[in-house]
């Protein structure tokens, strides 16, 4: 028997490592978490040496420049979720390519969810 956790097998691609995966997924989960928290950061930064400069143009542009950095953090951490509802949607009869991205984006490779 094939065990999942030493190969991977998704809709029908060749058997890979279980790194690959879990590569995958260690990517998407640092751009899920740094990404967001690094824009609010650079944001607050930015807004704060406007605050410091005292001066009133270049505060408003770093109100809105830190709002736009927010609104680009929620959509990045959302954004997974958003695709993997869309996948779920459309892959409502096989379940091949949802579970084959749950296990790249949510480390999820049990059997049920990579075996053809």
């Amino acid at each position: 028997m094939l065990n999942v956790l030493d190969m991977v097998q998704c809709g029908g691609l060749p058997q890979m490592d279980s790194i690959i995966p879990g590569t995958v997924h260690l990517v998407v989960t640092l751009i899920k978490i740094a990404v967001p928290i690094l824009l609010v950061i650079f944001g607050m930064l930015d807004l704060g040496k406007a605050i410091m400069s005292n001066d009133e143009k270049e505060m408003k542009g770093a109100q809105g420049k830190f709002i736009k950095r927010i609104l680009y953090a929620i959509l990045i951490f959302f954004v997974i979720a958003i695709v993997q509802w869309i996948i779920a949607l459309v892959d409502e009869t096989d379940n091949k390519v949802s579970g084959c991205f749950n296990c790249f984006v949510n480390g999820d490779c049990t059997a049920a969810n990579v075996e053809e």
